[in-house]
């Protein structure tokens, strides 16, 4: 009986200690920046389109955006306490694209690894300046960010969309309305 309850502290306890660089190392070890930074591109380019062929309407919402932030693949797992790691890239029309880290912590059972695509599309120079120059940018604390719900007939009512800055957010199931970004902390990746 102790040594299962000894066994169960250990497993218990190394599940939480996993930490966003063993995210990063699990798939990446191997391989360079440069084809890192291409990956995250194409994953990028892939989470946009998925985005465009669920919601076809935030075509012409992105397409007006001041800069819009592609976090591709945010991992999520842990026990007790959660984490969420991802990188990707914020593009803005005319400028070199910036790579960005997203990490976001939990207290709560997140059992196993659990992956989607973050997507924020900055509609003010205002709210886009202000992410940019930060050293490190929390939603919630730094900004709000609207998760756009869909209007009637099934179509995103982008008139809702009047905040500083929207997002996205899909899992394998589909777009998700119910989630909220809050607590999530973007910073510049070193590259």
């Amino acid at each position: 009986m102790f040594n299962k309850r000894l066994l169960s502290a250990l497993a218990l306890a190394a599940a939480t200690t996993i930490t966003p660089t063993a995210f990063a190392q699990q798939d990446t070890a191997p391989e360079t920046t440069a084809s890192l930074l291409k990956q995250t591109d194409a994953d990028a380019n892939t989470a946009l389109d998925s985005l465009y062929a669920r919601a076809p309407e935030t075509r012409e919402l992105i397409a007006g955006a001041k800069g819009v932030l592609i976090i591709p693949d945010v991992r999520a797992g842990g026990a007790i306490l959660g984490t969420e790691y991802g990188h990707g890239v914020l593009r803005v029309p005319g400028m070199p694209d910036t790579y960005y880290n997203a990490r976001t912590a939990s207290i709560g059972a997140q059992f196993g690894f659990e992956s989607k695509s973050e997507i924020l599309v900055f509609l003010t120079q205002n709210a886009l300046d202000r992410f940019r120059n930060s050293k490190g940018w929390t939603v919630g604390v730094d900004g709000s960010v609207a998760i756009l719900k869909h209007g009637k007939g099934g179509r995103f009512d982008t008139n809702t969309g009047r905040h500083a800055i929207v997002g996205f957010v899909e899992t394998k199931q589909g777009l998700m309305f119910d989630l909220s970004l809050a607590g999530t902390h973007f910073t510049k990746a070193p590259v």
